[in-house]
């Protein structure tokens, strides 16, 4: 399942080989993180190339995710569609040269195969905003709080800070030590 043996795509030298599959990922990504509630099947499309000596990737994914709310833990979908670009380097070629890619993954010689599912659960952890609020959330700025505090945002903090008056006798004594 998105796993290559590298002799297979090397088959494939004048023309990309492309791929189309559904997955299931969601026991995959609650094992790495406790915070996935729920995935729908993750569609995946793409493309594998030679380039002089790597296996370029190009693959895009699609899916809708559930996470709890940074704020009040209440579940939230998210839309995720991104796209995931890497390159394999089949042939040991030294790859400090080339500076077309960002991401060059070195293929074991004791394994010789070329693993997209891996590389589609990191991206979709990795592309879960830091930040995740429910649409109430987003539209009234609601805050956390509890007996005795409350949560507010960095601009409240700022105006809350503007308008402490500071006793004018601690105003005086600002000034005594000066260096």
């Amino acid at each position: 399942m998105l796993n290559w043996d590298v002799q297979e795509v090397r088959k494939y030298k004048d023309k990309p080989f492309d791929f189309e599959e559904k997955l299931n990922l969601k026991d995959d990504l609650q094992d790495r993180d406790s915070e996935v509630l729920d995935i729908e099947p993750v569609e995946v499309s793409g493309s594998l190339f030679n380039d002089r000596g790597l296996v370029i990737s190009d693959v895009k994914i699609k899916t809708r995710i559930t996470v709890p709310s940074t704020r009040s833990l209440e579940p939230v979908e998210l839309a995720l569609k991104f796209r995931i670009n890497e390159a394999y380097n089949i042939d040991a070629i030294d790859t400090e040269d080339i500076d077309d890619y960002s991401i060059i993954i070195p293929i074991n010689d004791d394994n010789p195969t070329i693993n997209i599912y891996e590389s589609i659960v990191d991206n979709i952890l990795l592309n879960i905003p830091t930040q995740v609020l429910t649409t109430k959330e987003q539209n009234e700025d609601i805050m956390p709080s509890g007996k005795d505090w409350t949560v507010i945002s960095e601009d409240e903090f700022k105006r809350q800070k503007e308008e402490e008056h500071v006793n004018p006798e601690f105003a005086k004594l600002k000034n005594l030590f000066k260096e």
